[in-house]
Order: C-alpha cells, then structure tokens, then sequence
C-alpha cells in the first residue's frame, strides 16, 4: 500500500495523477473519426445517416452496373410511390449503394477515358457499339437510345433527393484492377479515382457497414445490382 504521509511517495502519487487527468484531452484527440465527441454514433463522417429521416427509407445494392438497371429501377420507384399512392419524394429516402463493378456510375469522364472503364468493365455504349469513353450513366453524355434516359441519370435522381454513395473498398477494389491492367501505379490510380468520384457522392469506408448503419436506423434493403 501507498503510505502518502510520506513526501516522496506523495509527489508521486500527485505526478501520477496529474497525468491520468490528462488522458481525457488524449483520448478526444486521437478518438477515431467514426465517432463523435461524445464517443457516440452517428458521427461526423457519418452525416448522410442523419438525412434517412423521411417516411419511406430504402437502400439499393448496386453491386453491378447492369447498363444502369439500379438508376431505371431508382427513377420508376419514386414515380410509382407518386403515380400509384400519391406519396411525394420529399417523403421518401432512397439510396444508391454503389460497390463492386457498379462503380463506373460514379466516376467522371477524365476516368472513363483515361482508364477505359466501358472497355474494363464491359459497357457498350449503344449508339456506337462499341465500349463507352464516357459516362454514359450522367446528364451531360444522355443521347436518344442511350442506357439511359434524362430522367435516369446521377444528377437527375441527385435532384429529386437519391443519395450516392460509393464504397472505398471498392475504390481499391478498381485500383487494383486498373493498376494490373497497366495504367498507373496503385497509387496514382487510387488518387485518380479518389478525384474524379462525381459530386454529390459520399465515399464511405466500407458498404457492408453503411448497409448494418441504414438497417439500424430502419433503411430496407433492395438488391438492384
């Protein structure tokens, strides 16, 4: 046992506990990043689950680009809670979990050109026949007999509320895929991707977590990849 009647034993025991309550401020600075300052989810990073806050909530697995099914069955899903039981999408969250070979969806034009996405992942742009050097899933490359129509693309269901979200996984996933196919190191591929995501899309560590996060807060679950 302790004796502080002694003075050295004493400073000690001060200095000691000086340094624990010092351990508070060290344990904030360095708390991960997936949790808030009072060391609680939903954090920081995790902001997008503070918008799942409408009636009707539902997330789409977008394993798969499948020449933009997810983003037809997005567009039809708001138009038929509207048209069959005249629910507005202001009353409805609907999110597209991008991962795994869906993720040219949500990458730019200077990606699918430098990276020659149509050809590395098998998208053929029909009004060429041959694979696409664009993003032939976005507003600006819609064409008449394209995958999709205007009212099917990223930023036309961004408008009417859909969320984006792409996984980092996957990111790597795609780095190294690109970097074996011969275009770049890891590194200059990873950082390519990680500056070419389209805006509006929230890049999420790890899409088997956004999923148990969505399904905690009471998200549905829709495979539509």
């Amino acid at each position: 046992m302790l004796d502080l009647s002694k003075p050295t034993a004493r400073r000690g025991f001060l200095g000691r506990l000086a340094a624990v309550a010092a351990l508070p401020f060290i344990g904030t600075a360095f708390r991960p990043s997936h949790y808030d300052d009072t060391g609680s989810l939903p954090s920081p990073d995790d902001k997008w689950l503070r918008t799942l806050n409408r009636k009707h909530r539902v997330s789409f697995d977008v394993e798969t680009h499948k020449n933009g099914n997810a983003l037809i069955q997005g567009r039809n899903y708001l138009n038929d809670w509207r048209a069959s039981f005249g629910v507005p999408e202001r009353d409805i969250n609907l999110v597209m979990a991008v991962r795994g070979t869906g993720i040219p969806i949500v990458l730019n034009d200077a990606l699918w050109q430098r990276f020659h996405l149509g050809e590395q992942y098998g998208i053929i742009d029909p009004t060429t026949k041959s694979p696409g050097t664009h993003n032939l899933f976005v507003a600006s490359n819609v064409a008449a007999g394209g995958l999709v129509d205007a009212a099917a693309t990223v930023q036309a269901l961004q408008k009417r509320g859909i969320l984006f979200l792409v996984c980092h996984n996957t990111v790597e996933g795609a780095t190294k895929k690109l970097s074996a196919a011969g275009f770049g190191s890891p590194d200059e591929v990873r950082n390519a991707i990680l500056g070419g995501i389209l805006p509006g899309v929230t890049l999420v560590p790890a899409m088997v977590i956004a999923f148990t996060e969505m399904q905690e807060r009471g998200v549905g679950y829709v495979y539509a990849g």
